[in-house]
């Protein structure tokens, strides 16, 4: 029973991760390149299509900060505020590498949007799943179905 209570915990996280990282690492991430493109003097189309690829890369992102989440939570240090920014400086460190073009200014412009989803996913991770708060009801129907 304990095994199927974390294993279900963990899926609640990487959930998430998922949607939080769609939120501020996608949609934020899609304001970053608009404010780049701007303050480089770039031309910048936006499509529906562009927008969902780089929501969809937030979402992707955001599962797998899920999963760095569960291997380091217990090392954070601190309330939830300063957890989450450890957290979201963690998660800046670890995509780093994969920022193109390798500009001060893209690291500058991309730091608050993952500053600002370690805050948000780990203080809404705090109170929901690992505080041992039951998700919102609406949520509640997948745990019957995985029953």
């Amino acid at each position: 029973m304990a095994d199927r209570r974390g294993l279900r915990r963990a899926g609640w996280t990487v959930l998430l991760g998922a949607a939080t990282g769609a939120l501020c690492l996608g949609a934020g991430g899609r304001l970053v390149m608009r404010l780049f493109a701007l303050a480089t003097a770039r031309p910048t189309t936006l499509s529906l299509r562009g927008t969902l690829t780089v929501v969809t890369f937030g979402a992707i992102a955001g599962a797998i900060g899920a999963l760095v989440l569960l291997a380091v939570a217990r090392w954070l240090p601190g309330p939830p505020w300063l957890r989450g920014l450890v957290f979201g400086a963690l998660c800046y460190l670890l995509a780093s590498p994969g920022f193109r073009p390798p500009r001060p200014l893209v690291f500058a412009l991309f730091a608050p949007a993952f500053l600002g989803y370690g805050l948000v996913f780990v203080a809404v991770w705090a109170r929901l799943v690992a505080g041992g708060r039951p998700p919102p009801s609406g949520l509640e129907t997948l745990d019957r179905w995985s029953s």
